[in-house]
């Protein structure tokens, strides 16, 4: 993650939302805070192994409610999950090897506004998730 969160901003983040700082919670948000990409459930699994793959889930589905944390498709079988931070990127995924790479200074407030113009029944968009799937440099080489 580009952006330094302190665990006091987690702390902060998660009363604001009635929610407790556990220990759990907080070496969910430390190991994604740490990690260079979003992470898939079963790497937050191996990452605290203190915690149960049920747990796991229930407190992704609540930190993502809460939006301290996003959910991002990968176009695989499961979501990853990462920080939800104040800057508005998106990833280039490999659709073979799975690397990944954030992108920033992407049009999207662009694309919103178009995508307003074009509804009949829309007036405000909230949120949005962009993903671009292609092939990394490595995987084209090795498709020729």
């Amino acid at each position: 993650m580009n952006k330094k969160v302190s665990m006091l901003d987690f702390k902060g983040r998660l009363r604001k939302e009635g929610l407790k700082a556990t220990k759990p919670r907080m070496a969910v948000l430390r190991l994604l805070a740490r990690s260079k990409r979003p992470e898939s459930p079963r790497a937050i699994v191996e990452g605290v192994p203190d915690i149960d793959q049920a747990t796991v889930y229930r407190m992704l589905k609540i930190l993502e409610g809460a939006r301290i944390i996003r959910r991002v498709d990968f176009g695989h079988t499961h979501a990853h999950y990462e920080i939800l931070r104040d800057d508005d990127h998106h990833h280039l995924i490999c659709i073979s090897c799975g690397r990944s790479e954030d992108i920033h200074k992407c049009n999207a407030d662009e694309m919103a506004a178009a995508v307003l113009r074009q509804s009949d029944h829309f007036s405000k968009i909230e949120r949005h998730a962009l993903e671009f799937y292609g092939l990394c440099n490595i995987c084209a080489k090795k498709a020729v």
